[in-house]
């Protein structure tokens, strides 16, 4: 009975060895399985993508001005109303002001007394200095003293004409001329009205733009400052004009980086001599941006954000992963660009994961680049 005993002891203890040594053996199969997962890895790649900002902006004319009065004056005559068409110089509104148109005529009456007696007095010494050739026929003080009036009054008629050419052109006040070619926006005046400069007439008496070019202010992120090239081409839509797509050039930067916003303000200026495009209007601006100097790019399911870090998960040689720390850049379609330790031709795991732990040994799968 004992040896029956004893045997069916050993029978049992080598039962559990073996069943603890078969339990032990799948522990490290499955634990190894779990360390040589399968991935596909992607290239890191050296790339100078051309992106394409947008950008809202508002459509502005080239020029635009209010037109007020430069002489307390009413208003006789406007000749334009909202939405005509002007050219430079053409005739917009006529004032009068009797006072100025005196004041004009009685320095042109000044000036030609000025000029007759002027015209005496130096027909008077032309006659003392032939009358002087006879000796002692015309005393030397005489002779001066007519020099002198002479002269004097040679002076009044410099003053005199001044004064009347000042009248003259204070009296040009009196006609406001369109200062360059436009669209007259809107009058909000009208004859008979009493206008003058400064405070006295806070309205103007008419708008008017220049809508023959247009121009577009953009700001842009500082990021993307050394993208922009001055003359390059952009294209715009307007909520106008849906389907159509207008062109631009980029004429101006502004060359100053605004500390609040961290922007600078470039301006598109727009060919609008059909005069389809108004100012006002508000566009959508598609601006073409390309990269100075080519940067790395890997597909963007390879970067892997957590609560400590962003990083992807670098493979060597070896089939070993490496968790390299990376910062963002700008993407393309399916790219992102990285910043970090990393070179052209590293290998990456294509859809990085935080559960790929640092140093694992991984397989490749064949659909890897």
């Amino acid at each position: 009975m004992n040896n029956v005993l004893k045997s069916a002891i050993l029978f049992c203890a080598a039962s559990v060895l073996a069943c603890s040594c078969s339990s032990e053996k799948n522990h490290e199969e499955q634990k190894a399985t779990e360390e040589t997962q399968t991935v596909e890895l992607a290239k890191v790649e050296l790339l100078q993508p051309e992106n394409s900002l947008t950008f809202p902006g508002e459509l502005e004319s080239f020029y635009a001005t209010d037109i007020f009065p430069k002489i307390n004056s009413y208003i006789k005559t406007i000749y334009v109303d909202i939405g005509d068409r002007v050219k430079e110089g053409q005739l917009l509104v006529q004032l009068e002001a009797p006072e100025v148109e005196s004041q004009l005529s009685e320095a042109y009456s000044k000036m030609k007394s000025a000029e007759a007696t002027f015209g005496a007095t130096k027909a008077n010494y032309k006659r003392l200095l032939q009358t002087n050739k006879t000796a002692g026929a015309v005393s030397a003080n005489d002779i001066e003293y007519a020099k002198a009036h002479t002269v004097s009054d040679s002076l009044q008629v410099v003053a005199a004409t001044v004064h009347y050419n000042s009248e003259q052109q204070i009296n040009t006040y009196l006609k406001i001329t369109a200062p360059f070619d436009g669209v007259i926006t809107d009058r909000q005046l009208a004859p008979g009205g009493f206008v003058g400069p400064g405070e006295r007439s806070v309205v103007p008496i008419l708008k008017i733009k220049n809508t023959g070019k247009l121009r577009l202010h953009i700001a842009i992120p500082e990021r993307y400052i050394a993208e922009i090239e001055e003359g390059k081409d952009i294209n715009f839509t307007v909520k106008s004009f849906p389907k159509n797509t207008f062109k631009g050039k980029i004429n101006r930067l502004s060359k100053n980086v605004d500390t609040k916003t961290r922007s600078e303000i470039i301006e598109i200026l727009i060919d609008n001599t059909d005069g389809r495009l108004m100012p006002g209007m508000y566009a959508t601006v598609v601006l073409p941006a390309k990269r100075n100097e080519k940067s790395l790019f890997v597909p963007e399911t390879a970067i892997v954000t957590n609560m400590e870090k962003c990083f992807v998960i670098k493979v060597d040689s070896n089939k070993r992963t490496h968790w390299v720390s990376v910062q963002k850049g700008d993407k393309t379609k399916d790219k992102t660009e990285i910043y970090g330790d990393l070179k052209e031709g590293d290998t990456v795991i294509k859809q990085g994961s935080d559960e790929i732990k640092d140093g694992s040994i991984i397989n490749i799968s064949p659909n890897s680049n």
